[in-house]
């Protein structure tokens, strides 16, 4: 009881703090503070078969679609404009213009292929599961959870770690930095819990 009565109260006083201190650190993430619980919500976690997950992705603003139109019409625009001053008599603008559009090619490949990044984690009743996807790349890492410890001291734009005596890996690389701090807490809480309660 002693223990559930602190979380909250680190709940009720830390979340109010970071969504603040986005909101004043940048003004482009002002939306988080327009939805505390949802941004919560995510943060705690959800108890699925047996188990607490926290199920990260990266932040995509623009479909693959879109995004496809989009660069191809500025490529179109760009070889249009190459090519009309190659009619003209300024030939060196359409290999810049080739350029361009190669770049804008792999710029897109690079969005396609991380896309679906994500990371996972689990904390099951002896485990603690990390999987995470990096553009082409997989990479599981599994714990015990009862020799595992979460750094919750974390310093500014560092990732939480998970560590197992020597062994280690990280997580939180899909949230925002300020958010970090209440989402190891939530892990941490989990991992420290009683079994089979949620």
């Amino acid at each position: 009881m002693v223990v559930s009565t602190y979380c909250l109260r680190q709940r009720n006083t830390l979340l109010p703090s970071v969504l603040s201190a986005i909101s004043d650190n940048d003004p482009s993430n002002s939306h988080f503070c327009m939805q505390p619980s949802s941004v919560f919500s995510n943060l705690e976690g959800h108890y699925d078969d047996g188990c607490w997950c926290w199920h990260l992705k990266r932040n995509v603003s623009i479909g693959p679609s879109q995004l496809a139109l989009l660069l191809a019409g500025l490529a179109c625009v760009t070889l249009f404009i190459g090519t009309a001053f190659y009619w003209v008599g300024a030939s060196f603008i359409l290999p810049f213009s080739i350029l361009e559009v190669a770049a804008l090619l792999i710029a897109f490949l690079y969005n396609a292929i991380h896309a679906n990044d994500y990371e996972k984690l689990l904390v099951s009743d002896g485990f603690v599961k990390i999987e995470s996807k990096f553009g082409m790349t997989t990479q599981q890492v599994q714990l015990v959870r009862s020799m595992t410890r979460v750094d919750r001291e974390l310093h500014k734009n560092t990732l939480i770690q998970l560590r197992q005596g020597h062994q280690s890996t990280f997580f939180g690389r899909y949230v925002h930095a300020n958010l970090r701090p209440l989402l190891a807490q939530q892990i941490s809480k989990r991992m420290l819990s009683p079994r089979h309660s949620h």
